[in-house]
């Protein structure tokens, strides 16, 4: 005989056994009753859906009863159920207060895997963002701690290293850097593995091979100039054709692929060319280029942009409102990206682009709100729910063109179907009516990862099964 319970109370349980527990300490099977299900790419919900858990995945989405007589039974009660979302471009590893000058003066890289797990924690997981594509940096033996259930924290995918020139912006050594400390790659970025500063394809292949030999999911590599680096304007070029070329060769001999951080036509042009899949940013390029692009993405469906728009729309949208470790030149540099940003999004919208989103929110004072950048797309044309899907059915796409350095390869993500990992939202409201509800917390009433809660707030606050996500911000001198 099933039993039902109030909401989440059994699905806590789950929260209480480690997700390292022995299968002698399986949990059962949990049947979702009553819910209105996002599936990660309709637009309209699926109402009165029950979804079946067992372990950690979905096994069964339908509209006609369930029959799983050992299920534990919780009644949804009608609200939203979504995927957790997936924040497509991160830098855990960077989120100290000087963001990617962070290692040069103050912190070492145990103070920043500190820092990055008590973020991954409050404001990702805690917050709905159960999945992380980490496209700079190395936080992947806080990964494998996630993993074996040792702390707390979303998912990781990673690039390991971002690979990138001399004076480019994977450069993140101070001006007065001794030449043979770059060379010899012992800059603070380099040591900890965050970064690689190459010059020639040599370079790049051995920065590649080191980023999957520490377990990296796909390459990322700099193909222009950025604006939160200090000597490369917007304008200039990033890696030469023969070392985007090798970066690309290597990342297919490992079945995987290569994204890429640029800004302008020229760059875009190069990395479209050799065969980069992932084009983040963008935010110069011309309308003719967006239509090169989609009719790449019509013609081959292996490629996707990838919109950070919180931070070009409304961080970027002026001068005062850049991040206070910025220098003036990088101000600059922000303004004219925050220019750009409208039209070009307008365009991937009307020409059909596939797109993803990342939010790039890092460090105190933006990674706190990391879901506003789930709900920006919505101030420049887009729908709640492309919103939506940009964060979860779209994403999870993207993340299993990993192929083998995939580390997370059994199920889907980013989708509530079958076959899926068990990442699972409720929320006290409909986003796709009202995606901004998404920033109140309280409509939050549960986080699911793995198949196991770890926020559930859809008991009274005096039973024992009750799981909330509070926490007082970080209050910085």
């Amino acid at each position: 005989m099933s039993k039902t319970i109030t909401a989440t109370a059994v699905v806590a349980v789950l929260a209480i056994a480690s997700p390292a527990a022995s299968q002698d300490n399986t949990p059962p099977p949990i049947l979702f009753t009553n819910a209105n299900v996002f599936d990660g790419f309709s637009p309209d919900l699926i109402e009165g859906a029950n979804v079946l858990v067992e372990g950690n995945a979905i096994t069964q989405v339908s509209t006609d009863p369930i029959d799983a007589p050992n299920a534990f039974v919780v009644d949804v009660g009608g609200k939203t159920m979504t995927p957790g979302f997936i924040d497509m471009h991160q830098h855990v590893m960077l989120n100290p207060p000087e963001g990617t000058a962070a290692y040069q003066t103050r912190w070492d890289d145990a103070a920043g895997g500190a820092i990055a797990l008590q973020y991954m924690n409050d404001h990702m997981l805690m917050k709905g963002i159960t999945t992380v594509r980490d496209i700079a940096g190395d936080p992947l033996d806080i990964a494998k701690a996630i993993d074996m259930g040792l702390v707390r924290g979303p998912r990781v995918y990673s690039s390991g290293g971002a690979i990138g020139q001399t004076g480019g912006h994977s450069d993140w050594a101070g001006r007065n850097v001794p030449p043979a400390t770059l060379e010899n790659g012992q800059d603070m970025g380099q040591l900890t593995s965050n970064t690689w500063v190459t010059d020639g394809v040599d370079d790049v292949t051995r920065a590649a091979r080191l980023n999957f030999r520490r377990g990296a999911a796909f390459l990322k590599v700099m193909g222009g100039g950025g604006v939160a680096s200090e000597f490369d304007p917007l304008e200039i070029l990033g890696l030469a054709e023969d070392e985007v070329a090798r970066a690309v060769e290597i990342a297919r001999d490992n079945g995987t692929y290569v994204a890429v951080h640029a800004y302008h036509d020229e760059s875009y042009d190069r990395h479209l060319r050799l065969g980069t899949r992932s084009f983040e940013h963008g935010f110069l390029i011309s309308e003719d280029m967006v239509k090169r692009m989609v009719a790449k993405y019509n013609e081959t469906k292996d490629i996707v942009w990838s919109f950070q728009c919180y931070v070009s729309v409304n961080t970027f949208g002026s001068y005062e409102s850049m991040p206070a470790f910025f220098t003036h030149e990088q101000k600059l540099k922000g303004v004219a990206v925050g220019e750009g940003v409208r039209a070009m999004s307008k365009w991937m919208n009307d020409y059909g682009m596939f797109i993803i989103g990342g939010s790039d929110m890092f460090s105190p004072g933006l990674v706190e709100k990391i879901k506003e950048d789930i709900v920006c797309p919505t101030s420049v044309g887009f729908s709640p729910a492309q919103a939506l899907k940009h964060y979860t059915g779209n994403a999870g796409i993207v993340l299993k063109w990993s192929g083998p350095k995939d580390p997370y390869p059994t199920y889907h993500l980013g989708r509530i179907a079958p076959d899926s990992y068990a990442d699972i939202l409720i929320w006290d409201g409909n986003p796709l009516e009202d995606i901004n509800l998404i920033l109140d917390e309280s409509k939050l009433q549960l986080v699911m990862k793995d198949g196991r809660a770890y926020k559930n707030t859809m008991v009274e606050s005096d039973s024992i099964m009750y799981r909330p996500a509070v926490r007082e911000p970080a209050v910085y001198p």
